[in-house]
């Protein structure tokens, strides 16, 4: 994790934000067998997320997304369905992949704008993201690792 996302051994939650436009957070699969390789290279050439000075340990939050897969968010007295999903995005490794935010099988994306039937009206997607991140927080364990081992 980004040095900046981390404040007295707790995880912010700018960790999980999305930037304009975004569809996904980025995360690294552990269980994919080249996921020390993979997390090696990207330390080793973003030094912001190394996690001391000798440059030898990075920080990381384990995420057990399923257990959230599913869950309800209350927008103005009405329950709305939203479901977070990790697919693989192995674009830049093979273990990347991607925590999307979905609504009626829809990514939400930051200054979208999303209509609710119930409501008669739109709602800012932000809010959903909002609620997304703390969820993430809580269930999110930070952990120091040897990047050489």
């Amino acid at each position: 994790m980004r040095s900046a996302w981390i404040v007295d051994g707790e995880i912010q939650h700018t960790a999980f934000v999305l930037r304009h436009k975004e569809t996904y957070i980025s995360v690294n699969r552990p269980s994919v067998p080249t996921y020390g390789s993979d997390v090696k290279y990207f330390v080793e050439t973003h030094p912001d997320f190394f996690a001391d000075e000798n440059k030898a340990k990075y920080s990381r939050a384990l995420l057990n997304v399923g257990e959230i897969r599913k869950f309800k968010i209350v927008f103005s007295g009405i329950e709305l369905n939203v479901n977070v999903e990790v697919e693989p995005r192995d674009v830049f490794t093979k273990s990347h992949a991607g925590i999307f935010t979905r609504h009626k099988d829809t990514n939400i994306k930051t200054g979208d704008r999303l209509y609710i039937e119930s409501l008669g009206d739109d709602i800012s997607a932000d809010e959903l993201l909002l609620e997304v991140r703390s969820r993430l927080i809580d269930i999110s364990k930070l952990e120091y690792c040897e990047l050489y081992s």
